[in-house]
């Protein structure tokens, strides 16, 4: 597992260097990502050694309730790109919600461990404190507003859901989920205009709409709302098969693509390192996420088949949801590219994450389903 991540480290470092070395003010933008990144291989290490078994029970539920407060406090801090996700100290700030999808899957892994281990079987009362621990974190995060944050919690419970419910719930689960799936991309296919119109008179913010409007039809303002969508595809086309050249694209370097070092790091590396580059990084994150699921088949308890199970959604939907609004295919939504996009607090809790991963991998015996 630590060798895809390597990988993925290192196609972090150039793109980010490549899409901020001609911005100014944010020139040296790579430096601070390797100071995290350094952290973060440290912090992988010690939880690496920590023993998991201890993040059970109480500590799992303080550290929930602690990230609860923070997402409270938050608001008290100045809105930055309007939002209200960072807490700012003195030299230092962190974004409370990444941390809060840490415990998040720590508090509802123990939640269903003690409800398998007593023999019972999903019901009502499960599905009310499960959602109801999710909704927490989930509404606070979404009024900061941080649509993309509030999104991966529900990407986190639905996975950690489908190990948890019995097979005839599984497949009514899944086959609801299949349904809205296609419903979504056929209305938007068949019915764009008519789609506008109804997310035009939703009750939700001016840039949210704008963000769904441009997943319906990307060209619909293409110097306006849709600027960076259309920026984001050109310059994924632009690399072709093997690239522009690191440090050598016209959309990386014209800095024609907005937050590319962020949101949009995925269209720097189409467009320096084209489709074999891009191929490359999503075989890393495939690699990754499959050595994972088979640390997951091979659990020593429910707590860590659980614990992985989400850490796999988490990744899994972040990858889909920010390759897919790169590429056009699915909304924008503020959602990273995870161990890729610049942000300190965000690489640090993705490393701690494997790190407990990596904790389970080493303590494991076979556990029977």
């Amino acid at each position: 597992m630590v060798l895809p991540l390597i990988g993925i480290s290192i196609l972090s470092t150039l793109a980010i260097y490549s899409a901020t070395v001609n911005r100014a003010g944010i020139e040296n933008q790579y430096k601070s990502e390797i100071i995290w990144q350094v952290l973060s291989y440290i912090s992988l290490i010690v939880f690496t050694f920590f023993n998991y078994r201890n993040l059970k029970n109480q500590l799992s539920w303080i550290g929930y309730f602690v990230t609860i407060l923070l997402l409270l406090v938050v608001f008290a801090f100045p809105a930055k790109n309007g939002a209200h996700s960072w807490i700012t100290l003195p030299g230092f700030q962190f974004q409370p919600s990444e941390f809060a999808k840490l415990f998040l899957i720590l508090t509802i892994s123990d939640y269903m461990e003690k409800a398998k281990e007593k023999g019972e079987t999903f019901g009502f009362k499960h599905g009310f404190v499960i959602l109801s621990v999710m909704f927490v974190p989930f509404a606070l995060t979404l009024a900061q507003p941080a649509l993309g944050q509030a999104l991966v919690m529900l990407g986190i419970t639905g996975a950690m859901m489908i190990l948890f419910l019995e097979r005839k719930q599984l497949a009514v689960f899944l086959i609801i989920l299949a349904i809205l799936t296609g419903f979504i991309f056929t209305i938007r296919t068949i019915f764009p205009d008519q789609s506008v119109h109804f997310i035009n008179n939703l009750p939700v913010m001016k840039h949210q709409k704008q963000r769904i409007i441009t997943f319906i039809d990307p060209n619909a303002d293409p110097k306006g709302i849709g600027y960076q969508v259309t920026q984001g595809i050109t310059a994924v086309g632009s690399g072709q098969l093997f690239g522009r050249g690191f440090a050598n694209a016209g959309q990386t370097q014209g800095n024609w693509v907005p937050e590319q070092w962020t949101d949009f790091i995925f269209s720097a590396i189409g467009e320096e390192f084209g489709f074999i580059g891009s191929s490359l990084l999503l075989f890393l994150f495939f690699f990754l996420l499959y050595r994972m699921i088979q640390l997951g088949l091979n659990a020593p308890d429910y707590f860590s088949a659980y614990y992985i199970a989400g850490v796999v959604g988490m990744f899994a939907f972040q990858i889909i949801e920010n390759v897919g609004m790169n590429l056009a295919i699915m909304p924008v939504a503020g959602i990273t590219l995870p161990f890729v996009s610049y942000g300190g607090t965000s690489l640090l809790t993705n490393f701690i994450l494997v790190g407990i991963v990596l904790s389970i991998g080493i303590r494991r015996k076979k556990l029977s389903f």
